[in-house]
């Protein structure tokens, strides 16, 4: 990440905005976290009394910029809002500290990490295997696995697989199987891939079909 400072001066108000690691400024200055990292980002932050530097660029916690003082000025300043210090911007030169209330920040990040987790909806590729001679009670067993599968949202790979010899004549067979197995799903399913045969026609062939959750409109 590269520290950026970025002096705005106006003749009678200046004011200076310092560009923070991107993790840090995302954080502090729009309140929106960056998944996964917020946790190392408060390992690294320092606080109060861990602040090292005699002086720094203040700012309030409504986002005023209070200006440059010493480090003993500004604790006072966090100390009469009942808050904390955060060295934001150890880069800079002098550094930049804001006066947040850090527990409630921290406590409100990680949650809002945590509950971001939470509403992610990870689709796995599940897997239904079929063949030629398959009978209509095994298609309805693997059609029910199928159903399921995809009202927990996942995509569902149907599979026809080692097809040799002479069967391979039969194969679209295959392709007809595959097309009932899905219609029989499909007012909850679409078709994510068609019927597709590979392998080395003759003599080993595969037919693969992907349907995944139909689409909420």
């Amino acid at each position: 990440m590269t520290l950026i400072v970025v002096m705005v001066t106006t003749q009678k108000h200046p004011q200076v905005f310092c560009g923070i690691e991107e993790e840090v400024a995302t954080l502090l200055f729009s309140g929106q976290e960056r998944e996964g990292r917020s946790k190392n980002i408060f390992k690294e932050m320092k606080i109060n009394n861990e602040i090292t530097a005699n002086e720094l660029r203040v700012i309030s916690e409504t986002g005023e910029m209070l200006g440059i003082m010493g480090f003993s000025q500004a604790m006072r300043m966090a100390d009469e809002v009942a808050m904390d210090l955060v060295l934001i911007s150890p880069q800079a030169t002098p550094q930049v500290a804001k006066i947040i209330d850090y527990g409630k920040f921290k406590f409100e990040t990680l949650k809002k990490e945590k509950d971001a987790k939470k509403a992610q909806k990870i689709v796995k590729l599940k897997e239904v295997q079929l063949s030629l001679n398959i009978q209509e009670n095994e298609i309805a067993f693997k059609r029910e696995h199928a159903r399921r599968f995809l009202e927990d949202g996942n995509k569902v790979k149907v599979c026809i697989n080692r097809i040799r010899g002479r069967a391979t004549a039969n194969a679209d067979k295959g392709i007809e199987i595959m097309k009932s197995f899905y219609e029989a799903l499909a007012e909850i399913a679409d078709v994510d891939q068609q019927p597709t045969k590979g392998g080395v026609p003759g003599r080993n062939v595969s037919i693969v079909m992907v349907i995944a959750p139909k689409k909420k409109k």
